[in-house]
């Protein structure tokens, strides 16, 4: 975890440290990247044990438009930043508080929390352009802008997540699993969250086997391990989502790995397009070893919505599969 920056926003003493029992990542108080806001934190126990520690604590900015934290890094270092947001009633208001996160003076996303329960994460791949960064929050309306932990990981590939200018805005990072549980670190050397997923009209398959993650993505082992192909293996596979503007931008990331054993004779192999385009013809994925196929340029979409079909060629016995999936969609900051 070398170069990781975990900040449990709110603990105190602001020379507190620990180590997180589920992960073994060492967070430290945020008071050292910034001097205003107040300190809260979650009492209810039964979020307390729904969640990770370094959520239980939090800080509030009652006061001012704009609360920064700064941080002294290295110019174009590639960073994964991620802020999480468990609001849990902490202030006994029963008000869902909606503010603006900034990546400087540059607006990288709302949050918006919907339940007092649940957790929220946003997180963007940025590339610094200076040796140092702020973080800021910004308030909006008439709620009290908050945050729960703030995670910075480097990216030391310069070869991966570039984008042609801007920077990633994670939407989806999905492995296909009917397995409830996320994968973050140590399973994840990058500490990239890895959320389970199956859609309708598919199925999970998986191997114990190892599979080679070593391409520069380094997915998981769990990743590698699980795939989703068509519940009807005559049927594409289809993947689709919507950023809702006609203007947005996305890069995209799949990772495929072969997990089943071939007999003599079957064959997997199938073209991917993009609506409707032809964008990947004739794939056959590597047998237990991943192979990451990416937009190298920035994806558009007339109507902001962006469709992919896997489909199985005519010499393919066996449905397509895909392994992990990242979907980021491009900020200019």
């Amino acid at each position: 975890m070398t170069g990781f920056i975990s900040l449990d926003c709110g603990l105190v003493p602001k020379d507190t440290t620990y180590v997180e029992r589920t992960t073994n990542i060492t967070y430290i108080s945020d008071g050292t990247h910034i001097d205003s806001g107040v300190v809260g934190r979650i009492i209810n126990d039964t979020l307390r044990t729904q969640f990770q520690q370094q959520v239980w604590n939090l800080r509030s900015f009652p006061d001012g438009q704009r609360n920064c934290y700064n941080f002294n890094l290295t110019r174009n270092q590639r960073y994964l930043i991620r802020g999480t947001f468990l609001y849990g009633n902490y202030d006994g208001l029963n008000l869902l508080p909606s503010f603006d996160l900034h990546i400087g003076q540059t607006k990288w996303t709302s949050v918006s929390i919907r339940e007092l329960g649940s957790s929220l994460i946003r997180e963007i791949i940025h590339v610094l352009t200076e040796d140092s960064l702020q973080i800021c929050l910004v308030k909006t309306g008439e709620t009290t802008p908050f945050i729960s932990s703030l995670e910075l990981r480097p990216l030391n590939n310069n070869n991966t997540y570039v984008s042609q200018s801007g920077s990633l805005m994670l939407l989806n990072r999905v492995y296909f699993s009917p397995t409830p549980s996320f994968i973050r670190y140590d399973e994840d050397i990058h500490d990239r969250i890895w959320v389970p997923f199956i859609k309708d009209n598919t199925t999970s398959i998986s191997t114990d086997l190892p599979v080679d993650t070593s391409n520069p993505y380094n997915v998981p082992q769990l990743v590698a391990k699980t795939a989703m192909i068509p519940a009807d293996p005559t049927q594409p596979l289809n993947i689709r989502w919507s950023f809702g503007e006609i203007t947005a931008q996305s890069y995209v990331y799949m990772h495929f790995a072969e997990i089943q054993n071939l007999e003599a004779g079957e064959n997997r192999e199938f073209n991917i397009t993009f609506n409707g385009l032809p964008w990947f013809s004739s794939f056959s994925p590597s047998k237990l070893s991943i192979t990451t196929i990416f937009s190298s340029r920035a994806m558009s979409s007339p109507d902001g919505t962006f469709s992919f079909t896997f489909t199985m060629t005519g010499n393919s016995t066996l449905p397509p599969l895909i392994n992990g999936l990242e979907i980021y969609k491009v900020i200019e900051t």
